[in-house]
């Protein structure tokens, strides 16, 4: 492959990999059974991005790993506004210059359509996903950016970092969480735990026995204030008792902790809300439950954000109206603000923590129960 008897494409991906990989220590290459490219809105990758992607693609570049690729942009408009056709256009070249080269399915839950086994090697890129992975199913991967994924989903191979030697043998944290009573809680002690701890490697208690949802969430959440690859989680994360804790400054966090998080003040005088659910994207059986519950939005719109796969792509609301599931798209890598919305209501404290800084629109956090009640009688209220 370096030596260019594979091409050109193949030579310049490794060359990049391996480079990275030298600057940050490692000394081999492991080969992978699965890359996830992250970076896929035009939001965030503008017209160098489009020109990268189709560059690739007319080279001849093809993914030779089951590749996945993260939610691209809403491009489906807010009520009765749309993006400019240049903007859905761009955005459209991007899916199709991946799609050209192999990606499979845009989601930002990648182990919902291929689970990973414990100890088979990744190159994911989307931070939740890297944590669920790691921390929830014993895979290992590197938290790849975005360029060296889908390089890596080219040549099959990625550095040899830390994340593929397995879980640390001691954590620099022991933190306690009371816990949470639903999914919104265990993102909002996500938050708290991923800041305090910073890069260090938590270990987690009272987390165990929880649906698979709310571990989402909170890894979720960790993810957005903490750079570590994995978080070990207490009778969860496959070989956790092997973790020593012996060292570790001990953090404890109770609901009192994450209560200022929640505020209902101000929804009620949003002129058009956007209610969004799926962030990250619900499972098949997250939107079923969501479907059966939900009614006609009263005022504003509401988001279902699922994965583009067959099956959980094609189901809709029955008959509610203002009521979109959209699949492999994301809010967080969407200006919400040119489309009108002017404030966002979710159950997710990685959307809380997002938006106002990337779409610059105020956003309030709730329980999945409680906003599903709001979108029934927010006039009301």
């Amino acid at each position: 492959m370096l030596n260019g008897e594979l091409g050109p494409v193949v030579e310049k991906a490794l060359k990049v990999i391996v480079r990275v990989g030298e600057s940050l220590g490692a000394d081999k290459l492991v080969e992978i059974s699965h890359a996830h490219v992250s970076g896929v809105s035009y939001f965030n990758i503008s017209d160098y991005g489009v020109e990268f992607l189709e560059d690739l693609l007319r080279s001849g570049a093809r993914f030779s790993v089951f590749t996945t690729a993260n939610p691209f942009a809403v491009i489906s408009g807010y009520g009765d506004r749309n993006f400019e056709p240049d903007i859905v256009d761009k955005q459209l070249r991007i899916i199709k210059s991946l799609r050209g080269m192999g990606a499979r399915y845009f989601t930002c839950t990648p182990y919902y359509v291929r689970k990973p086994s414990a100890g088979e090697h990744l190159a994911w890129a989307e931070s939740s996903a890297v944590l669920y992975a790691n921390s929830l199913l014993g895979a290992m991967t590197n938290r790849e950016p975005g360029i060296i994924a889908l390089l890596a989903g080219i040549v099959g191979r990625t550095y040899f970092g830390d994340a593929h030697k397995g879980l640390p043998g001691s954590a620099d944290f022991l933190v306690s969480v009371e816990r949470p009573r639903e999914v919104s809680e265990a993102g909002a002690f996500g938050l708290l735990v991923g800041e305090a701890v910073g890069g260090g490697i938590a270990f987690v208690e009272g987390l165990e026995g929880l649906p698979e949802t709310y571990i989402k969430e909170f890894l979720a959440a960790f993810a957005v204030k903490s750079p570590s690859h994995v978080v070990v989680l207490g009778g969860v994360t496959p070989g956790y008792n092997k973790v020593s804790t012996s060292k570790a400054d001990r953090l404890r966090f109770s609901r009192s902790d994450i209560a200022g998080m929640y505020s209902e003040s101000g929804i009620a005088e949003c002129r058009a809300p956007l209610f969004l659910l799926g962030c990250p994207h619900l499972s098949t059986e997250e939107l079923g439950e969501v479907l059966a519950k939900v009614g006609d939005v009263s005022r504003g719109e509401m988001w279902i954000t699922v994965g583009d796969y067959q099956g959980i792509a094609k189901q809709q609301p029955p008959s509610s109206r203002g009521v979109k599931v959209i699949a492999g798209a994301c809010a967080v890598v969407t200006k919400l603000s040119t489309l009108g919305v002017d404030c966002v209501v979710t159950d997710s404290a990685k959307a809380l923590s997002y938006i106002p800084k990337l779409a610059g629109v105020r956003t309030f956090l709730t329980s999945r129960s409680r906003l599903v009640e709001m979108v029934r009688n927010l006039d009301r209220s």
